[in-house]
């Protein structure tokens, strides 16, 4: 599963594919501002995200396969937040 340029504008939740909390949940990410988009490069985007107390990170167009959508998770454990 991969994000789209389409759902990086409106999603606010994602789990990263290959990570896992010690429950067996998916590692989930929040959205902690605006998505980055260029006008000179339409498939380019940057998505600020947090995880935890302290930990930040951008999901841009070339590592957003290693994330999914909440509401795509098939993770039986998809964990509450």
């Amino acid at each position: 599963m991969t994000i789209t340029k389409a759902e990086a504008l409106t999603a606010n939740m994602f789990h990263e594919n290959n990570a896992h909390n010690s429950d067996g949940s998916c590692v989930r990410w929040r959205r902690n501002g605006r998505t980055k988009v260029w006008k000179t490069k339409p498939n380019r985007f940057e998505i600020p995200v947090k995880y935890g107390m302290r930990g930040y990170w951008h999901i841009t167009n070339l590592n957003a396969s290693e994330f999914h959508l909440a509401e795509d998770c098939t993770n039986e454990k998809k964990g509450t937040w």
